[in-house]
């Protein structure tokens, strides 16, 4: 057993805790107080409280304990039985404790587990609360064999994101092309996500943006004015409307995202709606400088969407790369607190997603200083990076303990060029719920197949475009298509590392696993539930050719190959 200790003083992450078990299956928490107290007793509760309901293999329990006279001691008890004790230095007042648990040392079952906090006068508390163990092991395999354990769960999926640029204010073709687009984008690759992005300079009496497209202006006038910002006046709890110009906004949300958002529906599912706020320029008025001013932008989009399409964002992206836009960590902070204590006091719900750095490696600190700023991190529902540089395997085992440590998603939400395998180890060691390459499409005039764009639009004849498939989107499809929102990824074992598997279960309970082979060959993968299951596979030379389906008895493994290295999919059907 590992344990650490420290004061939400230094809340900095200073100490990586040794293991943030992964088996872990969420349900709802409910803290049921069994307290033995005495005068002037400390209070003591268990964070991310939810995560302990269900539990397997090693589990991380974080404890947080308050009293004024400071705290001695803190305990960790099952069914009455010490698993671990830390001491706390008298002089902390307030303090967090993380122990690690392994629940294979007792049986599986309904267990109660304790936490108990002395002060420095020697009264203790004692809360319980019950967990049921259940603790479910396979043999690591050998050979070209995949085994699958369903009772070792990760991170649940939110979807799969384009950034809405689709050469719709360039391309003469567009209106030729954007319905084979929008239903090619959905259907065949599996987009549910959108970007859907809003400048700084919304915030403007003059809409550059309408005099362009009215001819009034050239794009590079409009370029120079759509990062800059002009405060609508003096007061930020008062939104003055002729100061904010949503027309480029309204633009966007009416030509890609209700499209999107209908055929995303006609599925049976829900487009989720990211608004990320950019801000590449510089003003004399910023909104990085005046946190409460950058609430009230974040309040008026909210009320403009909610008046003018029935809807808000499902996620609001707070800055996009801010270490690229000279917005430091203390800034994005101070926006998410501001900003989130304005939604709520105006009815809204926060959901931000942070901190969305063009560097990985910066992710880190800035999910730290969001922490240590008092009340943002509970807005904050997603931690986000890009993946320009810095994007190692430490950092992102850093970037996941964060999200297990403050129950967070994560999401890769950005990198020209990303391919299928930054894909396979963003979702397996990164921990990615959400993953984006760029944008959605872009005509052949942007230069060469670069992965900046999941379809090529051919618009030299603007009468019959020609949509192709990016050559990198080719391999993501074998991800998108099967993997859908609401999926929970499970514990897959591979016996042969050139065989390496991605398990899932998706809300309909039926099974997916795809597996990024590095060459070709034959492998059987055993736990899939009975049923008939479909192949799918793409490699340099063949995109999403589909197998015979085969049909798989109880106790049964499934057998599969794939010609060269690639990407091949086995799915429930």
């Amino acid at each position: 057993m590992k344990y650490y200790t420290r004061s939400p003083r230094t809340f900095a992450f200073g100490l990586l805790i040794a293991v943030i078990a992964p088996f872990v299956t969420p349900c709802r928490a409910y803290i049921t107080p069994n307290r033995t107290t005495s005068f002037s007793s400390p209070s003591v509760s268990f964070l991310r409280a939810k995560e302990l309901g269900r539990v397997s293999g090693e589990v991380s329990v974080a404890i947080h304990s308050n009293d004024p006279s400071g705290i001695s001691r803190v305990d960790l008890l099952c069914d009455n039985v010490q698993i671990g004790s830390i001491p706390v230095s008298p002089a902390v007042t307030d303090s967090v404790v993380y122990f690690t648990w392994n629940t294979t040392s007792v049986p599986n079952g309904k267990h109660s587990l304790q936490a108990r906090a002395f002060n420095s006068s020697g009264a203790q508390t004692t809360i319980a609360r019950p967990v049921f163990v259940r603790n479910y092991s396979i043999s690591q395999p050998t050979g070209n064999v995949i085994a699958l354990n369903p009772f070792v769960k990760y991170q649940t999926m939110r979807g799969w994101e384009a950034t809405d640029q689709a050469a719709q204010l360039y391309s003469p073709a567009w209106n030729n092309y954007k319905n084979q687009l929008f239903d090619m984008a959905v259907n065949d690759l599996g987009i549910n996500r959108i970007r859907l992005e809003i400048k700084s300079g919304t915030e403007n009496p003059v809409d550059y943006f309408a005099q362009w497209r009215a001819g009034q202006i050239t794009e590079d006038q409009y370029n120079t004015h759509r990062y800059e910002i002009i405060n609508d006046d003096s007061d930020p709890n008062h939104i003055n409307p002729a100061g904010f110009k949503f027309s480029f906004l309204d633009n966007t949300i009416n030509s890609v995202v209700l499209p999107i958002k209908q055929r995303v529906a006609a599925r049976g599912e829900r487009l989720w709606i990211n608004v990320n706020y950019v801000d590449f320029g510089t003003s004399a008025f910023e909104h990085k400088n005046f946190p409460a001013e950058y609430a009230e932008f974040v309040l008026a989009t909210y009320q403009h969407m909610q008046a003018s399409f029935g809807f808000v964002p499902d996620s609001w992206e707070v800055v996009l790369e801010p270490d690229g836009a000279a917005w430091s960590a203390s800034q994005v902070a101070a926006a998410i607190k501001a900003a989130g204590d304005k939604l709520v006091a105006n009815g809204f719900t926060p959901s931000f997603t942070a901190p969305s750095v063009m560097s990985a490696s910066n992710a880190p600190a800035y999910i730290d200083q969001i922490s240590q700023t008092n009340g943002a991190m509970s807005y904050v529902s997603e931690f986000s990076y890009h993946r320009y540089t810095g994007a190692s395997s430490s950092i992102l085992q850093q970037i996941s303990d964060r999200a297990i440590l403050y129950d967070k998603r994560v999401g890769m939400l950005e990198w020209i060029g990303a391919d299928y395998v930054a894909l396979h180890q963003d979702i397996k060691q990164g921990r990615n719920s959400s993953w984006q390459q760029f944008c959605l499409a872009g005509p052949i005039s942007w230069g060469p197949d670069g992965g900046d764009r999941y379809y090529i639009i051919d618009d030299s004849v603007p009468a019959n475009p020609v949509i192709t498939m990016g050559s990198k989107t080719r391999f993501l499809t074998q991800y998108f298509r099967f993997i859908r929102a609401g999926s929970r990824r499970i514990q897959a074992l591979s016996g042969n590392q050139n065989f390496d598997p991605l398990g899932f279960v998706n809300a309909n309970g039926k099974y997916v696993v795809v597996v990024k082979a590095g060459s070709g060959g034959s492998f059987s993968i055993q736990g899939l539930p009975t049923g008939t299951y479909g192949i799918t596979y793409t490699t340099a030379n063949e995109t999403s050719v589909a197998l015979p389906d085969v049909s798989v008895g109880s106790g049964q493994s499934l057998s599969a190959s794939i010609p060269a290295f690639g990407v091949i999919t086995i799915y429930g059907r």
